[in-house]
């Protein structure tokens, strides 16, 4: 699995501007949509326009593309329209959340502008952007706004807090600062814990009239925060989720046959596959060692157990017809799902003594996920109104591709994942499909080498296990540097790969 690039960036403190031009008024949610106001989450006096200080026509486009375009594309595999509307109230009405909200939307409109995920190369670290970078500028200002306010015991100070972090967490996984990233996605994490160990422990009087709002503002904020911490698994071999398992899983009895939601099912199956990859790459880390063998012995039919019981809630819970399944936000999102479980269930099912040889048996299946992939991925530019995604911090369909790619070995079905990829470009966190593509044919390439059937390709010449570092050094072009050892084989080759 690919592991993000190994930064130690950290933001150096923007100018501080003290002054303050003449208000403005911005349009807003009415107060009867909600009942927060941007002193305090729980005020019933909102008016319907806000008066907040003015803001150029660069930061007002910005605040623009926010709205429709970046908030679509945040939560684009689990969009949640009240998720939507509340980020948008926060960054309207909170100058913190305003400015990370503006960094993020100005970042990423020069990101989509350029075309293709893989065409913008940010600089490697904040030192490298030129003086007075905007995006910059406003990421800084979000940091100092919430320095100047120390949350303590105030929940809403902490909601904001969250929302802020969330928000720096997206702008550095699309900058490329993924250590920064780790970094917000870390301490948004344990803020979260914090706030939800103590919440039901207010004194305060005046807490049960403000509990509900913030309740929910918090609890929404944490969900999305928690799914980012679910899924760094697939980027980083040694993450360990904060007691998400626990907190999820206490969410539902394992006697019930049916999920209650589907965003329950997203996040107890990728609690299963985060177990599947670490089966996996501890297999491959202690490969051939008698106490691996009997640890995966024993582990591996519990996990598959667990998935055959995920599927059966899941099927209970879903209608069998799919013909449709792609046209809606929810159709999508159960196509995710099986997709999810299909690639898991395979990568999982094909550890045996035959080592890569094992994939062979399973085309059937991997052929399924290949189509469910480009479904999903086709089915959103079809949807009317819709822009193409090009940046979400969630993990969807790229590493799913890229698992059928490099371990099915049929000529035509890893081509068809491949074209996918090459068809619609996107940025998953750290997952860039347009990278991820290069990597593939490169696997295609050595592994092949004439031959056009699977079973021609002989086990010693299968890449067994693979990990890359995505390089960007201005200005010369991108590369993304592989390192990969063949199927019984002890050698590691590496290959730097021009983009």
């Amino acid at each position: 699995m690919e592991k993000g690039r190994d930064h130690n960036e950290n933001p150096q403190v923007a100018e501080n501007h003290s002054h303050c031009p003449p208000p403005t008024t911005i349009n807003i949610w009415r107060q009867e949509r909600w009942g927060l106001n941007h002193h305090g989450l729980t005020g019933h006096n909102l008016d319907p326009l806000m008066i907040l200080p003015s803001i150029g026509s660069k930061e007002a486009d910005a605040i623009t593309f926010f709205e429709f375009v970046s908030i679509e594309n945040l939560n684009h595999y689990q969009p949640s329209q009240s998720w939507r509307n509340m980020m948008m109230f926060f960054s309207q009405t909170v100058p913190s959340v305003r400015h990370a909200a503006l960094a993020l939307a100005l970042l990423h409109r020069d990101f989509t502008d350029r075309g293709s995920p893989s065409s913008l190369h940010p600089p490697q670290s904040f030192g490298d952007y030129p003086p007075g970078h905007l995006p910059l500028v406003h990421y800084n200002r979000a940091i100092e706004l919430l320095l100047d306010h120390d949350t303590g015991d105030n929940p809403e100070r902490t909601a904001i807090t969250l929302l802020v972090c969330y928000l720096l967490t997206c702008f550095d996984h699309l900058a490329g600062n993924y250590v920064q990233a780790i970094k917000h996605l870390r301490g948004g994490v344990d803020i979260s814990c914090k706030m939800n160990n103590s919440i039901l422990d207010k004194e305060d009087p005046d807490y049960d009239a403000t509990h509900s709002s913030v309740s929910t503002v918090i609890n929404q904020v944490t969900r999305q925060i928690r799914r980012l911490d679910l899924q760094a698994v697939t980027f980083l071999v040694d993450w360990i989720p904060t007691d998400t398992h626990d907190t999820i899983m206490s969410q539902s009895s394992p006697s019930d046959d049916v999920f209650q939601t589907l965003d329950q099912a997203a996040d107890c199956l990728q609690i299963l596959v985060n177990e599947v990859l670490r089966l996996h790459n501890t297999g491959q880390q202690f490969n051939g060692t008698s106490e691996m063998s009997a640890s995966l012995f024993i582990s591996r039919p519990i996990v598959l157990r667990q998935l055959e019981v995920w599927l059966n809630r899941f099927q209970n819970m879903v209608p069998r017809d799919t013909s449709h399944e792609n046209d809606t936000d929810t159709g999508r999102l159960i196509s995710l799902l099986r997709l999810k479980y299909g690639v898991a269930w395979i990568h999982l099912s094909s550890f045996g003594p035959g080592k890569e040889m094992e994939y062979d048996s399973f085309l059937t299946d991997f052929q399924q996920c290949a189509s469910l992939a480009d479904g999903i991925a086709t089915a959103h530019e079809r949807h009317p109104g819709s822009l193409k995604p090009t940046f979400t911090p969630e993990i969807g369909i790229v590493p799913m591709l890229y698992l059928i790619a490099v371990k099915c070995r049929h000529p035509v079905v890893r081509r068809q994942a491949l074209g996918t990829l090459r068809r619609h470009p996107i940025r998953e966190a750290v997952w860039d499909s347009i990278c991820v593509a290069r990597v593939v044919e490169r696997v295609i390439d050595i592994e092949e080498s004439g031959s056009q059937q699977a079973e021609q390709i002989a086990l010693g010449q299968r890449i067994e296990t693979l990990s890359w570092i995505h390089v960007e050094n201005l200005p010369n072009p991108p590369r993304v540097d592989i390192t990969y050892v063949f199927c019984g084989r002890g050698e590691t080759h590496t290959e730097s790969l021009k983009i």
